[in-house]
């Protein structure tokens, strides 16, 4: 039995291989993610390893001989990030191909092994699942998903250690591996509180997001990435790490569209969505009816205002610049 999707801010997929003992004594397979910091080149591919935050959930492809037999991936089970990611020097005693002068390093705790493994090309046999999966493949692949298209199939992603899981792909799981989503309980929604409603509405505008790359993608074009009530830059902040990077905002929120509108049919075009800084985007949706751009964009010039006149009353309007 998994969790309810939206009761993590993110789900993982960790693709990874017994050849090694995924890293020897101290980095058993199940008890961390890890990585060299940069490839052999020289490049900072890893830097996805930055991203999980604790809580996250993780579902693992693991290949191992399993039953005995030749090596073949299965997703096998899944666990929580413990840590934030760490960046550490001191090698894995069996780093395998990846020998590097440092390592990125995330600790796991309360891994559960599926009753039931998946092999991700009987995916193929079904064609419902395949049908799904690929939906959300076209026209374009969301970034660093698990699976790449092969002929008129699938296979897992060559090449990625940690790709992000959709709210599509997890049913897909769900349903592949005939298992259940655990209750959400009403402690579950008073312990997760405001964070379990916004969960929901992140979802459902990823989800729209996802099926619709374009759109995202062309809205952050012209709006150049920046937030459009704050001004921030992701790029000027985070360098090469932030480049291309903003998120994108329904003005009319998908979660506050009556549930019999909600299909795969909204039609939104570039000035039906804003792009946003990750701090505007979750102060718009703190409260419901959610802010407007520009009532955020008030609040938000009113309290830079506010600081930087300061207790003597003085300001500089270049200060705002």
């Amino acid at each position: 039995m998994l969790p309810d999707f939206v009761m993590s801010a993110n789900t993982w997929v960790e693709i990874t291989s017994s050849n090694h003992g995924h890293g020897g004594p101290g980095w058993e397979f199940g008890t961390c993610l890890w990585s060299p910091r940069v490839d052999e080149s020289g490049a900072k591919r890893y830097e996805v390893m930055l991203l999980p935050e604790v809580g996250d959930l993780v579902l693992h492809f693991y290949k191992h001989n399993w039953d005995g037999g030749a090596a073949h991936t299965q997703l096998c089970g899944f666990s929580r990030v413990k840590s934030s990611c760490r960046v550490i020097d001191t090698p894995p005693p069996s780093p395998g191909r990846w020998v590097a002068p440092e390592y990125y390093r995330i600790d796991l705790s309360d891994y559960q092994a599926f009753e039931k493994r998946l092999v991700p090309e009987n995916l193929n046999k079904h064609p419902e699942y395949l049908a799904r999966i690929r939906s959300e493949m076209t026209p374009i692949r969301p970034g660093r998903y698990p699976f790449a298209s092969y002929g008129t199939g699938i296979r897992i992603t060559q090449g990625q250690y940690l790709t992000r899981c959709t709210a599509l792909l997890y049913d897909v799981f769900l349903d592949a591996l005939g298992l259940e989503v655990r209750a959400t309980t009403a402690s579950d929604i008073e312990r997760k509180g405001q964070e379990f409603q916004e969960g929901k509405r992140r979802l459902r505008e990823a989800y729209f997001f996802t099926r619709n790359p374009r759109l995202a993608s062309e809205a952050k074009r012209l709006r150049n990435y920046t937030c459009e009530v704050c001004s921030f830059d992701f790029r000027h902040h985070y360098g090469e790490l932030g480049n291309g990077y903003a998120e994108c905002h329904h003005k009319n929120p998908l979660s506050e569209r009556p549930e019999e509108l909600w299909t795969d049919g909204v039609m939104t075009s570039v000035e039906d969505v804003a792009v946003l800084c990750a701090n505007c985007h979750r102060m718009i949706h703190s409260k419901r009816p959610a802010l407007s751009v520009e009532q955020l964009k008030q609040i938000w010039q009113a309290a830079a205002l506010e600081h930087l006149t300061g207790v003597n009353g003085e300001f500089k309007e270049s200060n705002l610049n």
